[in-house]
């Protein structure tokens, strides 16, 4: 090949190559490209994710229901004795049963056909355990309006958000016509309920918020939140329904009812149909809520009733408060077999306990009637020091109460016989009037000392401290019990102190105190002789001024005082009691058993 022949051949070669690198559309040598992926199709379900929470709350069934369902389906389950079983066969839309090792969570998905539409969300907590208060958890609810097709939505269910779904079952149907309200006025029904129980319930019992931030309880993803709100309001439900005498899921459905009209009142919105029994478990709930939390501004007035209600509540207190130790006790010591049994008897003893407190209060009221509703405001305490006198002169230099002749040396023996525990016992009580002085509040008081024997057995040791005002009234300012008793066995036999109960001491933790005896008494007259609640509450009233009566030291000779004395704290007890004037009080009557301390001996007699 010659040379010429040879450059036209390379050049050739050279332009096959130019245009194969210029990619050309019609080389064989490139590969044609895949064909776009097809778009996805379009999502037609609606994502529910959320939340179980009383504390949080384990396994349990999950069922979602159509507005129009809602109320016929629940209606059957509170009829039927398998809940779940009730529920699942009333047509729910949906059914979870949740998986334990998913804790507190759940996920489900709705069909396109319920985009728009409210659902409700229905927890049976069959097999279910709530992981804070370890027992089961309340049934509890939720009301949603379901977003568009392809939305997500989350739905808490939490003791908060079953008092919205409460609330706004109750107007589904407002004409009883078996029409149901659109999901546009089920969603202004959910905010306004969101609103009547964040207000009633959206601060702890230690007055923190539980919702700082505005979060709502049903869509809020905080999850701590979510644990300490419910656990709150759990702890509040459990203890209401103990105290009502209902279930945990009737307390929660009287609480809804109460707070639907906008007020945590005790009394039920117009949407709610309550029956008597639903109406006092209501307001002994509302009661029990109230406990604890009162302010200023929370208090019914400045009187007696308003003591005597807020009393009532303190009472109430500490019988739910030895129950639950009881049940705490139960847990710690009582087999499986016998816890039922030890829970039954803390149950009936706190039963008797709440009996007790609605006895006393009672009373409490009556003399709140007889005393024109007034406050207790004596004028004792550093203010009044000049009205009263120095009381080493009562006898001396100072006239005497002629029912209470406080004279120092001054004595008084009474003997009473009467059964205790099937035996006949003598009761002898020692009054002596001392030279000692106590400062109570500012005023000098004399210091009296009662002293009790039963068959000669020290029971009670007492300095009891009185005052007389400048107009011979005779003040009770306080007393130092000591309660005795001897125990078989003891070598010597020598009494022991196991109590100082009664106590109490004018001026400290609110204690007051009152007119003992009147110097001038008036037919009808009552007095409080000393005020320290839940503890001594005695009470005289002024009978009559010519009484007859007799102790085997002393006739009264048609010119005895007569009073009859009571304390709120034991109802039904009464005693009248009879004094001679220039002696004192010579006999105590008990006008249920008839039992009777007379006077044997007095220095004061001739």
């Amino acid at each position: 090949m010659n040379t010429s022949t040879f450059k036209n051949l390379a050049c050739m070669v050279a332009a096959v190559f130019a245009l194969s690198a210029c990619g050309g559309s019609n080389n064989p040598l490139t590969p044609t490209p895949p064909p776009p992926p097809p778009p996805p199709p379009p999502v037609t379900t609606i994502e529910v994710t959320g939340g179980v929470y009383d504390g949080p709350v384990e396994g349990g069934t999950l069922f979602v229901f159509a507005a129009a369902d809602i109320s016929a389906a629940l209606a059957a389950a509170n009829a039927a004795q398998d809940r779940a079983a009730a529920l699942s066969a009333a047509g729910p839309l949906l059914e979870l049963a949740r998986d334990p090792a998913d804790g507190a969570s759940y996920s489900l998905t709705v069909p396109e056909a319920q985009a728009g539409t409210a659902l409700f969300f229905v927890f049976d907590a069959e097999g279910a355990e709530d992981q804070t208060f370890a027992d089961r958890p309340f049934n509890l609810e939720a009301v949603a309006v379901a977003g568009a097709a392809g939305s997500q939505l989350t739905v808490n269910l939490t003791p908060h958000t079953t008092l919205n779904a409460i609330q706004v079952r109750a107007i589904l149907d407002p004409d009883d016509d078996g029409t149901v309200i659109d999901a546009a006025m089920i969603q202004t029904a959910i905010d306004n309920a969101l609103l009547n129980t964040v207000a009633a319930f959206g601060v702890s019992s230690l007055g923190e918020d539980l919702f700082p931030g505005g979060e709502d309880p049903l869509t809020t993803g905080d999850v701590t939140l979510l644990e300490t709100a419910s656990t709150d309001l759990g702890f509040s439900v459990r203890a209401a329904a103990t105290l009502g005498g209902t279930s945990m899921d009737e307390a929660l459905y009287l609480l809804a009812a109460d707070i639907a009209d906008g007020s945590l009142d005790g009394l039920p919105a117009m949407s709610f149909e309550l029956d008597s029994e639903q109406t006092a478990a209501l307001a002994a709930i509302n009661d029990f809520h109230a406990l604890g939390s009162a302010v200023a501004t929370d208090m019914e007035s400045v009187s007696c009733a308003s003591a005597a209600n807020s009393l009532r509540r303190a009472c109430e207190f500490e019988a739910l408060d030895e129950f639950f130790i009881g049940v705490a006790t139960c847990a710690h010591n009582a087999t499986a077999a016998d816890a039922g049994v030890c829970l039954e008897t803390y149950a009936d003893d706190r039963d008797e306990l709440l009996d007790e407190c609605s006895a006393v209060t009672a009373e409490r009221l009556n003399l709140c009637v007889a005393t024109n509703d007034a406050s207790h405001n004596p004028d004792f305490g550093p203010g009044f020091v000049a009205n009263f006198i120095d009381p080493l002169l009562i006898g001396v230099s100072e006239q005497t109460n002629p029912y209470f002749p406080m004279t120092q040396g001054a004595e008084w023996v009474f003997e009473g016989t009467f059964e205790e525990d099937g035996e006949m016992v003598t009761e002898v009580i020692t009054i002596t009037v001392t030279d000692k002085i106590k400062l109570v509040d500012g005023i000098r008081c004399l210091v009296v000392r009662d002293i009790v024997e039963v068959d000669g057995d020290l029971i009670e040791d007492t300095d009891d401290w009185f005052a007389q005002d400048i107009d011979g009234n005779v003040w009770y300012c306080g007393e130092e019990v000591k309660d005795y008793e001897t125990f078989d066995g003891d070598v010597p036999a020598i009494a022991e102190l196991v109590a100082i109960d009664g106590s109490f001491k004018a001026g400290r933790d609110g204690d007051e105190a009152g007119i003992q005896l009147p110097f001038a008494p008036v037919v009808g007259d009552i007095f409080r002789q000393e005020v320290s609640f839940a503890n001594a509450e005695d009470v005289i009233e002024i009978l009559a001024l010519d009484s007859d009566e007799s102790s085997p030291a002393v006739s009264c000779n048609n010119s005895c005082l007569q009073t009859r004395d009571f304390s709120p704290l034991d109802p039904g007890v009464q005693e009248n009691k009879y004094y001679v004037p220039g002696v004192g009080k010579i006999l105590e009557v008990d006008l249920e058993t008839g039992d009777r301390f007379e006077l044997i001996s007095s220095t004061l007699l001739p």
